[in-house]
């Protein structure tokens, strides 16, 4: 029984911090968070993408080297 309310006391203190911040509501009303509305942030994830496609194919390439040298 001791373990139980240790058990459930714990779990109080862990989750009532994070209570408010689970129920909170967005404010009301203003501006849309960017002007005008066609503002779609492509260039920071798109450029990280291309960039570990660029170095994934490069080891892919070096490996398949790697393994065409060592066969022969």
């Amino acid at each position: 029984m001791k373990n139980l309310y240790r058990t459930l006391l714990l779990t109080a203190l862990f989750v009532m911090p994070l209570a408010g911040a689970l129920l909170a509501q967005p404010g009301s009303g203003g501006n849309p968070p960017c002007w005008p509305p066609p503002c779609i942030p492509i260039d920071g994830g798109l450029s990280l993408l291309i960039g570990a496609g660029a170095l994934l194919g490069s080891k892919k390439a070096l490996d398949a080297r790697k393994a065409r040298k060592s066969a022969v």
